[in-house]
């Protein structure tokens, strides 16, 4: 008997042939000709599934599996956590709850609804996985007269950019469940009424339950929040709670002992990680943890990623950074030219030191927003000088940014061009993501934004084609150089002439592109 379900759209029950970076295409648009099949068999495939369970699975629904069991509510065999494509098998006459956990519903985080918008081809492959899935639940819904009930950071999507009733949902939890999701399910099963949205509270440390399955990359939170308070973003907003050591090195145990030979560390950024004085790093406490993950190889451990780490805090603490270079660069997960490479995601943001100063103080600590510019050039330097390829973010029509904000932020983008900095440039659209301080300002768009701003586009992608498509492509036979620059030609002569802005910026990548095929 399996009362509760718990599942997620295909494209967050993949592990994306073992690439997270392959993971941000999951919000490119999904071609209207192009079958689900090509996209499930060389994009995201699926886990090893069955009705009983999944062999790994998203961190967030095995927080949820375990704080259902662990409450003492649910008997272990009560929960399963299944990929969708196996959830008519999974759920039966027993089953009375459905739990969907979601990052980006409708397709509005900061990659969706800036590159379907960017490439034209059709919705973002997230938002299709997510009807998909929804629609199945609601039939089973239909037959089996069970509760849908749907959470995850992106929630917000569903109540402020849909009506969660017309979608079938019975039931949203905004916030974090662990706290909130056992008595809420048993009350469902029991019949009890319920609100149709919930409030997650913030979870206390010690009542966040370790997992007991594998996660997807072998994810292992080690922070929760981050408390930089910048204004566009959800987990900065957030107090940061340290995941105590014992635990972290638990969940890794448990992904171990389920066959995961990866660690993927969850972190807003790293440099925090055992911080008593607010910005100020701890260094026993950095080296600590890492050395804790790094010690159990023997066990079959192969792989180690951290996800974030703050520009300015490496640069501030750089004795920090060369230690834990050392100690990771033999389980980097990537190689750039024949060399491993460890890679990181961090944020740039923008080079105009008065946006940074409005919406972002916290990220500049200890140097000051007018320092930002060589802070973010210095850092870069740094980390490729030790052996990191870092993936960057910039945002593109923040509030007030004027046409000068976007110079500086073009100048920067082309500083880092000039010093041959390899670092992934990620420019992507101002969202207002839900749970933000800028949760009501209005979603930009292409067509809103000036020249300069739609040149931060094209001169971002430029780089990335040129230092890593010599990389990408020289593997390639010459007849399928020649078809990817004829598909390419047609894209440029038909989607692109839509919109001067599109046209812009295909033409100019176009002209890039060639040249290494």
């Amino acid at each position: 008997m399996t009362k509760v379900i718990l599942t997620a759209p295909a494209t967050e029950m993949s592990e994306y042939n073992g690439n997270p970076a392959i993971a941000f295409v999951a919000g490119f648009p999904k071609p209207l000709l192009l079958p689900r099949t090509f996209l499930t068999k060389n994009l995201y495939r699926a886990i090893e599934s069955d009705y009983s369970g999944a062999r790994c699975a998203p961190l967030g629904l095995r927080r949820i599996e375990a704080s259902l069991i662990d409450s003492n509510l649910f008997k272990e065999n009560d929960v399963a956590v299944v990929h969708p494509d196996n959830l008519e098998e999974a759920v039966d006459e027993t089953t009375r709850v459905i739990g969907i956990g979601v990052k980006d519903p409708l397709g509005l985080g900061y990659v969706s609804l800036t590159y379907s918008t960017l490439l034209g081809l059709g919705e973002p492959v997230n938002r299709y996985e997510f009807f998909k899935l929804l629609k199945m639940a609601r039939e089973l819904k239909s037959r089996y007269d069970l509760s849908i009930v749907v959470g995850g950071p992106g929630v917000w999507q569903l109540y402020m950019h849909s009506n969660v009733k017309d979608l079938g949902i019975d039931v949203i939890v905004d916030g974090e469940g662990e706290t909130v999701a056992p008595k809420l399910f048993a009350d469902i099963i029991e019949g009890r009424p319920v609100e149709r949205i919930v409030k997650g509270d913030t979870t206390p440390v010690d009542a966040i339950p370790c997992i007991r399955g594998a996660t997807i990359y072998g994810a292992v939170e080690i922070s929760r929040g981050c408390g930089r308070g910048c204004m566009f973003c959800t987990p900065t907003m957030q107090v940061r709670r340290d995941i105590p050591l014992e635990k972290i090195m638990r969940d890794v145990e448990v992904n171990l002992e389920n066959g995961q030979n990866k660690a993927l560390l969850i972190t807003e950024d790293v440099f925090l990680y055992g911080a008593k004085i607010p910005w100020e790093p701890n260094r026993d406490a950095i080296e600590k943890l890492i050395d804790s993950v790094t010690k159990v190889r023997s066990r079959g451990l192969e792989y180690i990623q951290i996800t974030h780490l703050n520009l300015a805090a490496a640069r501030y603490r750089k004795d920090i950074l060369e230690s834990i270079s050392d100690k990771l660069y033999e389980f980097a997960w990537y190689r750039f030219r024949g060399n491993l490479v460890n890679t990181v995601e961090v944020g740039i943001e923008s080079g105009s030191p008065k946006i940074i100063a409005r919406y972002m103080r916290g990220k500049t600590l200890p140097y000051r927003p007018e320092d930002w510019p060589s802070v973010v050039l210095d850092s870069l330097t740094l980390l490729e000088e030790n052996g990191w390829i870092p993936l960057a973010t910039i945002i593109v029509g923040m509030p007030g940014e004027d046409v000068d904000d976007a110079y500086r932020t073009l100048s920067l983008i082309e500083d880092i061009c000039r010093q041959g900095l390899r670092t992934f440039l990620v420019p992507l659209l101002f969202v207002p993501l839900g749970g933000s301080l800028l949760k009501d300002q209005p979603i930009r768009s292409f067509n809103e934004l000036n020249e300069v701003q739609i040149s931060i586009f094209s001169e971002c992608w430029k780089h990335n084609t040129r230092v890593w498509s010599v990389e990408h492509f020289k593997s390639y036979s010459y007849i399928r150089k020649k078809i990817l620059r004829i598909l390419a030609g047609i894209y440029l002569a038909t989607v692109a002439k839509e919109y001067r802005w599109r046209k812009k910026i295909a033409t100019e990548i176009y002209k890039e592109l060639v040249s290494h095929l």
